[in-house]
């Protein structure tokens, strides 16, 4: 297929079914079909600044399937995020979908889906066996919708990546989804839960993640920011982990993880089957002696790449210590502790690093740098583009 000479053909067609049915044209869809590409894929983010005026409603979306119906079995990625796409849309789009053999990712963040919209994606994905990606983050799926999409692992063996986070799940859905996991023929790699609606502690979902965690060997990364965990339930699920040998990637920003949850772990990442490459602890309440557990864990730990304790309330000691426990760990090269209590004692510490490991600190990759300003050591925040897979999830499948 020569997609140059098609792609201008869509939005000629378009136009002409937004007049026969009375519909505006949407200009950003026109201009997006004008526009060379080697493919056919629909990719039309309504956060993308040509776009932004021009987001993506239920009626604009369904006059371009419509263009696209003889093209769809040539589809490998959709990305409609950031757009105004409801259950209306979303009915047309499951229609759509049941012939796109070759659909490998399908990105609707952010949009206005409801739990019906959940029910049909779920219909209409269920016998695609090419697609690994698929991310509903930000949309209002509750927990009935957030289940037609887990029950369909049961048939679907091709699902790598799946983000339903900010969806409005509760309780009684987080422990269905972990239950779901445990059942050891689905193929799922990475897996985004954040921010459930829970009217308690996270303590008894925990038991059921740790559950999980124990039985599931194919789960590499996973993002559970905001689960209102506590000390209890990190112990939980990291005595569950202890045997684990395959989690890479663990982010628990926003819980209320303090010094007894640090110190499990700590033993987590002192573990004989530990493999863990990236731990981020963002705005969670270790403080001074989270910090010491952390740090005496580095001190011993071969596998972490990344450590992000932004918003720690750590103080000036804990830093240090974290400082200090560096001159014995060469494999963490990502570090992230800003908006700390840093004083002169973890400055001068991490200064002294940073000026005897300066061939290696070419390779580092910390959020601030130090320098000396008569005679203090100051610092400054560093935004660092890191070339590591140390996130959960992908906002994007494809650039």
């Amino acid at each position: 297929m020569d997609w140059a000479i098609i792609r201008p053909k869509i939005a000629t067609d378009y136009k002409r079914q937004c007049s026969e049915f009375s519909k505006p044209v949407n200009e950003a869809i026109v201009r997006t079909y004008q526009t060379k590409s080697n493919d056919i894929n629909i990719i039309f983010r309504g956060n993308y600044k040509l776009n932004f005026n021009h987001r993506m409603l239920d009626q604009d979306l369904i006059l371009l399937l419509s263009c696209l119906q003889n093209y769809k079995e040539y589809i490998k990625h959709i990305d409609l995020s950031f757009n105004e796409i409801t259950n209306v849309g979303v009915q047309e789009l499951s229609n759509f979908l049941s012939g796109c053999n070759s659909l490998e990712s399908l990105n609707l963040q952010s949009n206005k889906i409801g739990v019906e919209g959940g029910d049909l994606i779920a219909e209409g994905i269920k016998d695609i066996q090419t697609l690994t990606h698929l991310n509903l983050n930000f949309n209002n799926l509750q927990t009935k919708g957030a289940m037609s999409i887990v029950e369909m692992l049961f048939n679907n063996k091709t699902i790598l990546e799946l983000n339903l986070a900010n969806n409005g799940i509760d309780h009684d859905g987080v422990i269905a989804i972990t239950s779901i996991l445990n059942w050891k023929n689905n193929s799922l790699q990475i897996l985004n839960l954040d921010n459930p609606v829970y009217h308690s502690i996270g303590q008894e979902t925990a038991i059921h993640f740790g559950k999980m965690f124990h039985s599931n060997r194919g789960l590499e990364k996973i993002s559970l920011q905001k689960h209102n965990f506590t000390c209890d339930a990190i112990y939980i699920i990291t005595e569950h982990l202890l045997e684990n040998n395959k989690l890479r990637v663990l982010d628990l920003t926003a819980n209320r993880i303090s010094f007894k949850g640090c110190e499990a772990i700590a033993k987590y990442l002192c573990g004989e089957y530990c493999v863990l490459e990236s731990l981020i602890l963002t705005s969670n309440r270790t403080g001074h002696y989270g910090a010491k557990a952390i740090a005496q864990a580095l001190s011993k730990n071969r596998t972490l790449i990344h450590l992000d304790m932004v918003r720690n309330d750590i103080d000036d000691n804990g830093l240090k210590m974290i400082a200090e426990s560096l001159e014995t760990n060469d494999m963490l090269v990502s570090l992230k502790l800003y908006q700390n209590h840093f004083g002169q004692m973890a400055l001068q510490a991490f200064h002294k690093y940073r000026m005897k490991n300066n061939k290696k600190q070419a390779e580092r990759f910390w959020d601030f740098h130090t320098y000396i300003v008569d005679n203090h050591i100051e610092m400054a925040y560093v935004e660092q583009n890191i070339p590591y897979d140390i996130q959960v999830s992908s906002q994007y499948f494809i650039n």
